[in-house]
C-alpha cells in the first residue's frame, strides 16, 4: 500500500464484470475494496481522510513494484 493518500481526482479505476467489492470493520468508516473474484486488495478509504485512499502500488499499471524500496511491518510483534 501507498504510504500516501490519493484524491479520487487523481484516481481512475477500472472494474470489469462487476468484481469490486467493499469491506468495512470496526467504526465501519474506511471502506476496503478487494475484488470478488481472485480477493486482491487493490485500495481502501482511509478512516482519517475519508475522501481519499490508499492504494496497492502492485495494481497500478505501468509500476514495477518490486522496483521500488519498500518498508516491511510486522504486525505480529507491535
Amino acid at each position: 500500500m501507498t504510504d500516501f493518500v490519493v484524491a479520487p481526482s487523481d484516481m481512475k479505476i477500472t472494474v470489469l464484470n462487476n468484481c469490486l467489492e467493499t469491506y468495512q470493520f470496526g467504526s465501519r468508516v474506511a471502506k476496503h475494496y478487494f475484488c470478488k473474484k481472485c480477493g486482491i486488495y487493490p485500495f481502501h478509504q482511509t478512516a482519517r481522510r475519508i475522501d481519499h485512499y490508499r492504494i496497492n502500488i502492485g495494481c497500478i499499471d505501468g509500476v514495477d513494484s518490486l522496483a521500488l524500496p519498500f518498508d516491511i511491518y510486522d504486525g505480529a510483534s507491535v
